[in-house]
């Protein structure tokens, strides 16, 4: 429902728009920036006055010629989000682009962003993501997880998150039941939300993350899917993890990846599975490498190698016995 005026006319809503530089030309370069405004995003959407943040991918169907984030906000607000945004792409090396501050009242413009959010059925019919907004359809799998966008990033559009996803679904459709899980990085908390409602067996479902707004927006997830007794939520690095964990899920970027080879060859059990994500195709050797060498090798029940969406792909590891 668009929020009115008792005269009828529609209450002001204002948006920030930070349109990236041209030189970004490559698909790799897209990746690259795409990944840091996430982060950015991230920051953004976890400050006060921010009331959403769309990132908005120039691959896509009639996606913009560059990366896009848009942050939206209230007029009161909007200068000093404004300010706090070009600040922030600083900080990540994102300066020289086109930062546009609006204040728009027409109707269609405030709910804008939810068109950028669908739901997503993974898994050969095995989960559904929806957004809270879209009912759920005749046909639609049983299990789902219901999440919005908000302070943290990962609602499963992403190429990344949905490489660890597919992995977990196809571990459930084989029967599989981890003693134990960790998804480490957990942002939203997405990946440990559809491993509890997945694996219903699985005892104890453990997600880390070092920003504390990451994890209290997957405590908040996990209760408004009922799932809050499933979980055990933390801020904190993978040392921090009380392992051993039969399944990792880690879908964060390469470089933090191979820094925390050696301590997530540590919190995985002798056999147990690892997922990376959050890789390019150009990262894939040099990541594999600093895995292999610290103990873990290809996780031999997986067929394809590298399981891959577009420039992205998943690292299917384990640990030997």
């Amino acid at each position: 429902m668009t929020a009115v005026k008792p005269s009828g006319q529609t209450i002001p809503w204002a948006v920030v728009t930070a349109h990236m530089p041209s030189a970004s030309a490559t698909r790799e370069a897209w990746a690259e920036t795409l990944d840091l405004l996430e982060e950015c995003g991230a920051l953004l959407a976890a400050t006060d006055g921010v009331g959403g943040v769309e990132l908005r991918d120039p691959r896509t169907i009639d996606g913009p010629q560059q990366p896009e984030l848009v942050v939206y906000t209230t007029p009161d607000a909007l200068a000093e989000v404004a300010t706090r945004v070009g600040t922030t792409l600083a900080a990540f090396g994102l300066g020289g682009g086109d930062i546009v501050a609006t204040v728009r009242t027409d109707d269609d413009w405030r709910d804008n962003w939810k068109q950028f959010y669908k739901p997503i059925t993974l898994g050969d019919g095995a989960l559904l993501l929806r957004p809270s907004w879209i009912p759920r359809a005749p046909g639609d799998p049983v299990r789902e997880i219901v999440l919005d966008p908000g302070r943290a990033f990962g609602t499963g559009l992403h190429e990344t998150t949905q490489l660890c996803l597919d992995r977990i679904c196809s571990l459930a459709r084989a029967g599989t039941t981890p003693a134990a899980i960790l998804d480490l990085g957990c942002g939203s908390g997405i990946l440990a939300l559809a491993a509890a409602r997945l694996f219903e067996q699985t005892p104890r479902i453990v997600a880390i993350d070092e920003d504390p707004e990451a994890t209290a927006t997957t405590i908040e997830n996990a209760d408004s899917n009922g799932l809050e007794l499933r979980l055990v939520v933390g801020t904190g690095d993978v040392q921090d993890a009380d392992g051993p964990f039969d399944l990792v899920l880690a879908n964060i970027r390469a470089h933090t990846l191979v820094e925390r080879a050696q301590a997530i060859f540590e919190v995985t059990a002798n056999g147990g599975r690892v997922v990376l994500s959050g890789v390019l195709v150009d990262e894939l050797e040099s990541v594999e490498a600093e895995f292999v060498r610290v103990g873990f090798r290809r996780d031999a029940s997986v067929a394809e190698w590298p399981r891959r969406k577009d420039i992205w792909v998943a690292l299917d590891l384990e640990r030997p016995r």
